[in-house]
């Protein structure tokens, strides 16, 4: 009988997507377990937008993984399937920004609502709260 660590391991990586001014790069790492984040293994660059970039993670990756972690721009958008990526790279570049510009609005207004409250809680130099 086969304990729970004899179970195989499916590798599945962690894709970083960033845009470096007008083009975009990727790069690769390995998760690891307890936090761990390892260097990145694989990069490439120079790709005229995010559909190109991700037609080539799906060429990098694609005979060896099924499906992948997407960060974009320092976001977690989720998980994708490498054959999401070779069949329709502009849709999935199209998902992951909408998610990637959610997740930024969501970052934002907690720092812009507790500036806010600062402000309304300054005191006012005649006295009480401004």
């Amino acid at each position: 009988m086969k304990s729970p660590r004899d179970a195989p391991r499916i590798l599945q990586p962690v894709v970083e997507l960033r845009g470096e001014g007008a083009t975009f790069a990727y790069s690769v790492r390995a998760p690891r377990s307890k936090g761990v984040i390892p260097p990145s293994s694989y990069k490439d660059g120079g790709f005229p937008t995010l559909a190109d970039c991700l037609s080539d993670v799906a060429r990098a990756l694609g005979g060896d993984f099924k499906r992948i972690y997407v960060r974009l721009d320092g976001h977690c958008v989720g998980e994708r399937d490498i054959v999401e990526l070779h069949a329709d790279p502009e849709q999935v570049a199209t998902e992951l920004k909408t998610e990637c510009d959610a997740l930024s609005a969501l970052h934002i207004k907690p720092a812009a609502i507790s500036a806010s409250k600062r402000l309304e809680t300054v005191p006012s130099p005649l006295g009480g709260e401004g």
